[in-house]
């Protein structure tokens, strides 16, 4: 009996070492998929990112986005609070940037890596010449470049509010608006959607419209996307989207969820039926997070409290919690209408930290709230004169890859 039951012992341990050994393989072979099919773990959480501001350092003037559209700023000059007078009542911590900058999409990308954010989706304005449109393209272009170098995906929201401007202003004929989208589907099939970064749902490139707010013709749009090869999934505003004959809406700012009783089930159970009012089939619709409201705008459309990131908390659980494909953060940089995820003065790492404590549930992330200081300093560095910038390059290169121990040593070493 006693060698029976050795027998057996031995047997049972040499079966948990083959489980043992089989599960990590099994292990192994998930994770090669997952990085070879770009299977996601978890639910994507895409930011949702402007890329308009424009600084006299880079592109020689402040744009309208900084000193306000009827120009009633001076980013040059310093408020009652000593931060600079821009159209916002927030200011970057970082300071006042140019969306081309090289330096800041390294720093923005890393602040997001670190919080355990999937990508981007930038809005942007076609490619029409006109208005402030082509340094939109342009930083649009810069930040899906860095997305790629950055191991980060990207994604488009198209503003068809543009067609409008442009028929308005006598630049687009009305009759030709079809064409004009077609060519623009046809340049982001060829530069974009056949990118191995940019971000699929279901298989399909995803292109947003923050609308439709002209081009309210089913016809028009199906027309314009009729001859692509890799015809994109089409989301529009949550109660607009039918209008394009798309394949589903995206959900915005909303404070409805906070009129009346606060308590937090409450507003969470409100948060819930805004996600699901316009549509019940949960692949037609994009859930949306946001930290408040507080904009600029002449006539305001409100305000809601930050309530010291519990807005954010708040709207990232339920969306996190739902059974939508993919969760969109508003917004990292709208500083006109006081959406910022990005490090302010006012609420320094707060939103960007709500994040990242969602993430080390939802992704198991093994990244602290320290660590998200990091490129700020690595940014400051690279605007320092005399730093040596392949040093600064080692530093960017370990923070891309997740090594902030080895991040650090190299910033204390160097000074930063």
């Amino acid at each position: 009996m006693l060698n029976l039951r050795a027998d057996r012992s031995r047997f049972e341990t040499d079966m948990k070492i083959t489980r043992m050994t089989v599960l990590r393989w099994m292990a192994i072979w998930l994770l090669c998929c997952a990085a070879t099919c770009g299977w996601a773990a978890s639910k994507p959480l895409l930011m949702h990112y402007m890329p308009w501001y424009e600084t006299p350092a880079v592109r020689g003037q402040w744009g309208s986005h900084w000193k306000g559209h009827e120009g009633g700023h001076d980013p040059s000059k310093l408020n009652a609070s000593g931060l600079p007078d821009i159209w916002s009542h927030y200011h970057p911590l970082i300071g006042l940037y140019d969306s081309t900058d090289p330096d800041v999409l390294e720093c923005h990308l890393l602040q997001m890596k670190l919080a355990g954010v999937d990508g981007v989706i930038v809005d942007w304005y076609g490619m029409a010449k006109y208005a402030d449109y082509p340094p939109i393209h342009e930083a649009t272009k810069a930040m899906f470049a860095a997305t790629a170098k950055f191991g980060m995906q990207f994604a488009a929201c198209y503003e068809d509010r543009t067609i409008e401007l442009l028929v308005e202003r006598k630049q687009l004929e009305a009759e030709d608006m079809t064409s004009h989208l077609t060519e623009m589907f046809a340049w982001t099939q060829m530069e974009w959607f056949s990118k191995s970064n940019y971000f699929r749902l279901n298989g399909r490139p995803l292109m947003l419209n923050f609308g439709p707010m002209y081009v309210k013709d089913p016809g028009v749009w199906s027309r314009a996307m009729a001859g692509l090869p890799d015809r994109p999934a089409l989301f529009g505003l949550h109660h607009l989207w039918k209008q394009t004959g798309g394949d589903g809406g995206f959900t915005w700012v909303h404070q409805a969820p906070w009129d009346g009783p606060q308590d937090r089930q409450v507003i969470r159970k409100r948060i819930f039926e805004v996600f699901t009012y316009f549509s019940k089939e949960h692949s037609r619709h994009l859930s949306s997070a946001y930290p408040g409201y507080h904009d600029m705008y002449r006539q305001s459309h409100g305000q809601l409290d930050h309530a010291d990131g519990e807005t954010l908390r708040m709207t990232l659980e339920v969306a996190l919690e739902g059974p939508w494909p993919l969760v969109q953060l508003v917004t990292w940089n709208d500083y006109g209408e006081g959406t910022m995820i990005e490090p302010t003065h006012e609420f320094g790492y707060k939103f960007l930290e709500v994040v990242q404590t969602a993430q080390r549930k939802e992704k198991a992330i093994g990244f602290a709230a320290e660590d998200l200081r990091l490129p700020a300093r690595l940014f400051e560095l690279r605007k320092k004169k005399g730093v040596d910038m392949g040093a600064l390059d080692v530093i960017s290169e370990k923070l891309n890859r997740g090594d902030c121990v080895g991040a650090v040593k190299k910033l204390d070493a160097i000074g930063g």
